[in-house]
């Protein structure tokens, strides 16, 4: 009996915090989508250059101020510059790949060409990591691919080339995620993301300086809200790893395409075509089989 009690207690704990767990996912999961809305409105007014100059600068001051807020200033050092270079400028590549395709395409595709960063992952992680890649991931990478296929499917009416530069999102995700899993024996999560926005804030400066349009105060808010909420999304996701296994809990950020469904509905009357249903439904299944079957799972 007290054997069963036991069990039973432990069990209770477990489902506590995997209910924690995806409480936090569903909060980065709605502030990522947050942030797109808002990054999608500030490229509508304002130069691109700009726009990930905002971006890179509040990333910045607001990391720093989480770092603060720790206690830990030890964080701010490092012994991998080099490394953090590297990073850095996948870091801007990541951030302007992504404010393209919120300028030019829909918020449901943008969404959907994020989530094959999984599969992309996979790859790079049993090239950098030599983690072993089973035949049904591959499979699953594979099948994904088609589904991003179907989504930039290059027709008269449908392809615009920020589909194509989506896929640079994609890649420098990819490569932040799996140099992250390298560095995390040295570095913390927040000095990892720390230094990912100084030189993207000297290189953006220089570009955004050439066209710059001083922003009015709804515009500045919007800029600061992108930087904000995909903070916010980072420091959500990080808890929730805290009290669950990325597999458990990461499949419930796919929830992400439903709010960005639903705001570009209502915000920008967007509604995916038949065709791009399809792609984002073969997205999302092969997606989720790999967040859940792979060793460690990342996102944006």
């Amino acid at each position: 009996m007290i054997e069963d009690a036991k069990t039973r207690e432990m069990s209770s704990t477990k489902d506590e915090h995997l209910g924690k767990g995806i409480i936090f996912i569903l909060l980065g999961s709605i502030s990522f989508a947050t942030a797109d809305v808002l990054g999608k409105f500030a490229t509508q007014g304002y130069p691109l250059t700009e726009v990930i100059w905002f971006r890179s600068f509040f990333g910045l001051v607001l990391i720093g101020a989480a770092i603060i807020a720790t206690g830990n200033l030890a964080q701010f050092k490092s012994t991998r510059p080099a490394a953090h270079f590297k990073r850095s400028l996948a870091g801007m590549a990541m951030n302007s790949c992504m404010l393209v395709g919120l300028k030019y395409i829909p918020l449901a595709e943008v969404t959907a060409l994020a989530f094959a960063a999984p599969m992309v992952i996979a790859i790079f992680s049993t090239l950098v990591l030599k983690e072993a890649l089973g035949k049904n991931l591959l499979i699953a990478i594979l099948v994904g691919f088609v589904g991003v296929l179907i989504v930039i499917r290059p027709t008269p009416n449908h392809f615009h080339f920020a589909h194509l530069v989506m896929l640079g999102f994609v890649l420098s995700s990819a490569y932040i995620s799996v140099t992250a899993r390298q560095l995390m024996k040295t570095e913390t999560v927040l000095t990892l993301n720390f230094y990912l926005y100084p030189t993207n804030v000297i290189i953006s400066g220089i570009f955004a300086w050439q066209a710059w349009i001083t922003p009015d105060l709804i515009s500045l808010a919007a800029m600061f809200g992108v930087a904000f909420f995909a903070t916010l999304a980072l420091l959500s996701f990080t808890r929730a790893f805290h009290y669950a296994s990325p597999a458990r809990v990461m499949p419930f950020d796919y929830s992400r395409i439903i709010w960005t469904i639903t705001f570009g509905l209502i915000i920008w009357q967007e509604i995916p075509d038949s065709l791009t249903w399809v792609g984002i439904a073969i997205i999302m299944i092969c997606g989720l089989y790999i967040v859940t079957h792979s060793n460690k799972p990342a996102s944006r």
